[in-house]
């Protein structure tokens, strides 16, 4: 729909104007060209800051996976997209996350070609994190989630104080609205 050079473009564009500087915060939210909503929703939670009520990782949507002979034995494909990849803050350890919503993970095809996808990365020595939106979506299956997540990124999960619990919290009501309830 639009590539963030676009949006970089434009918020050099309406500099001055009224609720310029909103806009170029809000920009620099984000993270990379996402795929599905599902994607935008776990990418906030991911990699929003603290303060703004995510996690504060480092991330990158849609990277190319050159795949490996034998991940290409596997999967049958010579490259592949994941949908975020998450670094701890050196660099030395990534994990994979792919996000799983039923619109496009639904048929027995797609779950078929998943798990050869995943078994592949695997191969490869990614650890990979399947999420759905019933763990993205709900604090305490996202709190083990992220257990698992800083285990493969051998970096200890922090507790978050009342007020970045609160911040989450809001974050949470914004990004998992009811669009069709309302």
């Amino acid at each position: 729909m639009i590539e963030l050079s676009e949006l970089t473009e434009y918020a050099s564009k309406i500099q001055g104007l009224r609720g310029a500087k909103s806009f170029t915060r809000a920009a620099k939210c984000i993270t990379g060209v996402v795929a599905s909503p599902l994607e935008v929703q776990a990418s906030m939670l991911f990699g929003l800051s603290r303060l703004r009520g995510g996690e504060g990782l480092r991330l990158t949507n849609n990277v190319e996976i050159r795949m490996t002979r034998s991940a290409r034995l596997i999967s049958e494909l010579d490259r592949r997209y994941a949908d975020i990849l998450l670094a701890n803050k050196d660099g030395s350890r990534e994990c994979l996350v792919e996000c799983q919503g039923k619109a496009i993970h639904g048929s027995i095809e797609s779950k078929i070609s998943d798990s050869d996808r995943t078994t592949a990365l695997q191969a490869m020595g990614y650890p990979v994190v399947l999420m759905t939106y019933g763990q993205l979506a709900d604090p305490d299956a996202f709190r083990v989630v992220m257990e698992l997540i800083m285990s493969y990124l051998n970096m200890p999960l922090k507790d978050k104080t009342p007020r970045q619990q609160e911040l989450e919290r809001r974050l949470r009501e914004e990004i998992f609205i009811d669009w069709a309830g309302m």
